[in-house]
């Protein structure tokens, strides 16, 4: 027998191992491999999704429902204050370090406001009110005392009324939802009165 055909004989013997011992080392199938990528892919949206903030409109929205007893407490928010509006629906409002307004309306479970069963109806947030300008809930409009309008309002100190408004929003009271409005003819209590 020649030896260089023993050797050429080996030489190709190692080569398909070799070919053979790579393939079998592969873990997944072509067709296995999609499937994990797109596993992988899914979870890292999750991720993703997990670590985006919430906005502050996603996050009024996801109060809408929600049911409470007495004062409703939010964290990293301030109560400043609130009332009714005309049975049975009230308005609260919040405030946030960044000056951030976020007021919540919310339904008595008594049509005449008697109880301290409450679901929330609407929900609004603005960002913080111009320098000189404050937000209020204790607005109204003409010669409808019910204070069911709220607005970023200036004015003087000395009036009791505030006139000046950049912006204006009304309470449905058969709904309790919140609507932006013209702020012509809406006026609102001074703060300081």
């Amino acid at each position: 027998m020649n030896y260089k055909s023993i050797g050429s004989l080996a030489a190709i013997c190692a080569l398909l191992l070799t070919i053979a011992g790579s393939a079998s080392a592969q873990t997944e199938t072509p067709e296995e491999a999609p499937a994990e990528a797109g596993v992988s892919e899914e979870s890292a949206a999750e991720a993703a999704a997990e670590d985006t903030p919430v906005s502050d409109e996603d996050f009024a929205k996801s109060l809408i429902g929600q049911t409470y007893t007495g004062s409703f407490e939010l964290d990293g928010w301030t109560n400043v204050g609130g009332g009714l509006v005309l049975p049975p629906f009230y308005v609260q409002h919040y405030s946030r370090e960044d000056g951030t307004v976020l007021v919540l309306t919310a339904k008595s479970a008594e049509e005449d406001g008697s109880s301290s069963d409450f679901e929330i109806t609407d929900a609004l947030t603005t960002d913080k009110p111009n320098k000189g300008y404050t937000f209020s809930t204790a607005c109204m409009k003409g010669e409808d005392f019910t204070l069911r309008y709220m607005g970023e309002a200036s004015g003087k100190d000395e009036a009791e009324w505030w006139t000046n408004l950049r912006k204006a929003w009304e309470i449905d009271v058969e709904t309790g939802k919140i609507s932006s409005v013209n702020a012509r003819g809406v006026k609102c209590t001074n703060p300081n009165w």
